[in-house]
């Protein structure tokens, strides 16, 4: 088979456009990692420096917010164990679900968020609807349509204490390992700002920070 110059010349143009195509790509990604790191590390110096004047409230919805701004999302949560009922409860959320959902309680094995909590293990699914495990009652309570998920778990001592989710809606760009790895940082801090909450409380018995 013999190619003409014209087809030559048009294989070599298609194969730079692709390249271009792909140098985009790994440039969007690494400015993505960039600006993850950014975030992070202003997540480290704000869990220093938690303020005294801050209620527990609002501290979770400020590490839910920065959880937020690393993974690049608009839709989240952040849940605690109610270890007497045995629930999950919604203490901080951002989003679309946020007037609906905070303090709003589930089962504490419900979907793949009670997977996560049994388990101790972070949770990807690029497709929550190829999932058995995932449960669709949240999106039916709020007419959400759910199409990836990411959930993380938060532990103070090895003790696993609640969880945080992140979900995109049908039609974006579904999540992958690398912003799993990401979102593990990410919830890493906040388990460690928990846990200075946690044994501040324990020695003041104080409702603040």
């Amino acid at each position: 088979m013999t190619i003409s110059g014209r087809d030559l010349i048009q294989m070599l143009r298609d194969e730079n456009e692709l390249l271009k195509t792909r140098n985009k790509q790994v440039g969007s990604k690494l400015a993505r990692q960039q600006q993850a790191f950014r975030v992070l590390a202003r997540m480290i110096d704000k869990t220093r420096r938690m303020s005294a004047d801050q209620t527990l409230p609002d501290i979770l919805n400020d590490l839910l917010a920065d959880v937020m701004h690393v993974c690049n999302i608009e839709n989240g949560s952040l849940l605690l164990i109610d270890e007497t009922a045995q629930q999950l409860e919604f203490v901080a959320v951002i989003g679309e679900s946020h007037e609906h959902l905070l303090n709003h309680r589930i089962d504490i094995g419900t979907g793949l968020v009670g997977e996560v909590i049994s388990t101790q293990q972070p949770v990807l699914v690029a497709d929550v609807h190829t999932s058995p495990k995932w449960s669709s009652l949240i999106d039916q309570r709020l007419n959400f349509h759910t199409a990836s998920l990411m959930c993380v778990p938060i532990t103070i001592r090895d003790e696993v204490i609640g969880a945080i989710e992140v979900v995109t809606h049908m039609g974006d760009s579904p999540f992958d390992d690398n912003d799993l790895n990401i979102l593990s940082v990410a919830g890493h801090l906040v388990s460690q700002a928990l846990g200075c909450i946690e044994e501040h409380l324990r020695n003041t018995g104080d409702t603040h920070v």
